[in-house]
């Protein structure tokens, strides 16, 4: 019987994220981390948003071209 590693893997990545803010935090502090998080979420959520659009541009030029 193969036992599958992708739950484990799915578990391990949130405590391995939780890990590494706690170890910025020792070193940078806990201001500085909180806003190191929203920074890197603020330009996640920005490029997100900007490459959807080009995306989503490109698409419909494809679909307006037939195909």
């Amino acid at each position: 019987m193969r036992i599958s590693l992708l739950p484990l893997f799915i578990l391990a990545l949130p405590l391995l994220e939780i890990a590494g803010f706690v170890v910025v935090g020792r070193e940078v502090g806990a201001l500085a981390t909180v806003g190191l998080v929203l920074a890197s979420s603020i330009a996640g959520a920005l490029l997100l948003r900007y490459q959807g659009f080009g995306v989503m541009t490109r698409v419909r030029a494809e679909m307006d071209a037939g195909r």
